[in-house]
Formats: structure tokens, C-alpha cells, sequence
């Protein structure tokens, strides 16, 4: 009995001894520990997530379009695209229409010899032509590359296109001023009708080219000058100058 005692005593001291003794980490525990450890690695160095969505979403929002006045500006790029060509198409066949009309002008009485006096166009040219030069806003009117769903991509910077644009409305101008004034005697050697027909056709071409940054103003709601808006009355009613003063112009040729 003494001996069974004996040997019970034993074996508890080996079974507590064992449970104060250190554990040794196994092997699946370090690969365990490893395991996380990359994981937090990997989870430190990759980009948030939500924080992708957050600058995504605020770089959606200030990108967003602000709609102009009329509204043109936040349609689908083909329709933008088919209201400038529609617009030009318009300019261009009204303009041959109006041709004949005010070809005949000087012929009608009273009216051609003493109200027609076409030369004065020419001097509103040189004016519009120097304040080019002095007038910045003139830049706000310029269409950026890739305007109406990407169908402007005329190279260049704003003002660029404002000076040159300027001097051959100074150019044009005088031309147009010296071949039809009889206050500026011309020689032998310069033909006034040809001056004057000659500076008219430079003056239409550059009327209808530039007129994209009146268009402009009107579907993308630039303004000139700046701070100044204007109702879509007012951009029809300068459509409508627009189309008399080029068909003058080719009345002129």
C-alpha cells in the first residue's frame, strides 16, 4: 500500500511539473503568426479602399458639368455636334441668300446714294480689331479643345487667337475703309473696287470664323465681359446680326 502511494505522489509531481513548463511553439503556429503578420503587411501597404471611393466620388462631383443658360453644354456630345453644324449651315446658307440683296443696295434710289455707306463698316472693324489688344475678357470666349463633345480641336492658346484675330480685323478693315471712302484719293496703281471687294471677302471669311466664340457664349455660357451673362434672347438677336453682317460683307465681294 505504502509502494502504490509512493508511486501516486510521483506521477502528480511529473504531471505538474509538466503544466508549468513553457509550451514550445509548434510549427504550425509560427507559420500561423507569419500568416497574419503578412496580412498586416499587406493590409498597411495597399490603398484604402474607401478612401479610393471617397476621392473618386469627390473627383466626380467637381468634375461635374455646369449647365450654361441654354442648357447646350450637358447634352450628349452628337446633339452638341448637330447644333453647331445646324448653326453654321444656317449662317453660311443665309449669308448666300442675303448676297444679291444687298449687292443691289447701291442701286436703289435715295436709299443707295445717301444712307448706304458700307466704309463705315470698315472703320467698326479697325476699333473691334484694336480692342483685341486691350480687352483680356476676349479670351473668355475662346472654346477650349475638346468643346461640343469634342469636335473643337483647334491648336492654339486663347491668346493667340484673340491677336491674330485682331489684326486682320485692323488689316481688313483698312482695307475695306481706303478702297470704298472717296475721302482717301488712291493712284493709278490701286484699283479701290478690287481693294475693297478683296477686304470684304477676308472680312466674311473671318466673320464666320471666329463666330464659334459667339456660339460658344451661348451654349456654354461664357461671358464677355466677364460677370456679364446674357438671356438666350439676346444670343439670338447677335445670330441675327451675325447673319446681316456677313451677308453685307458678301453683298460687298
Amino acid at each position: 500500500m505504502q509502494y502504490i502511494v509512493s508511486i501516486f505522489v510521483l506521477l502528480v509531481c511529473q504531471v505538474t511539473a509538466f503544466n508549468n513548463a513553457p509550451v514550445p511553439r509548434s510549427s504550425t503556429s509560427r507559420i500561423s503568426s507569419r500568416i497574419v503578420r503578412s496580412s498586416n503587411a499587406l493590409h498597411q501597404s495597399s490603398p484604402n479602399n474607401n478612401n479610393d471611393n471617397n476621392d473618386n466620388d469627390n473627383d466626380t462631383s467637381s468634375s461635374q458639368i455646369v449647365a450654361s443658360p441654354s442648357g447646350i453644354n450637358i447634352l450628349p456630345n452628337w446633339k452638341q455636334q448637330a447644333i453647331f453644324a445646324g448653326t453654321f449651315g444656317t449662317l453660311i446658307t443665309s449669308t448666300a441668300l442675303l448676297k444679291p440683296v444687298f449687292h443691289n443696295i447701291p442701286n436703289l434710289p435715295f436709299v443707295g446714294q445717301y444712307l448706304w455707306h458700307p466704309e463705315l463698316l470698315g472703320l467698326i472693324f479697325v476699333l473691334a480689331g484694336v480692342s483685341h489688344f486691350f480687352v483680356d475678357d476676349y479670351q473668355n470666349i475662346y472654346p477650349p479643345k475638346g468643346t461640343w463633345g469634342g469636335l473643337w480641336q483647334l491648336p492654339g492658346s486663347a491668346k493667340f487667337h484673340v491677336e491674330w484675330t485682331g489684326v486682320a480685323e485692323i488689316v481688313g478693315g483698312v482695307g475695306l475703309f481706303v478702297g470704298l471712302s472717296s475721302l482717301i484719293p488712291l493712284g493709278d496703281s490701286i484699283d479701290g473696287a478690287l481693294l475693297a471687294s478683296s477686304s470684304a471677302a477676308a472680312l466674311l471669311g473671318l466673320a464666320i470664323a471666329i463666330y464659334p466664340a459667339n456660339f460658344y457664349m451661348w451654349t456654354h455660357g461664357a461671358e464677355l465681359p466677364k460677370g456679364v451673362g446674357m438671356e438666350d434672347s439676346g444670343h439670338y438677336g447677335r445670330f441675327v446680326a451675325q447673319i446681316v453682317l456677313c451677308g453685307i460683307l458678301a453683298g460687298l465681294i
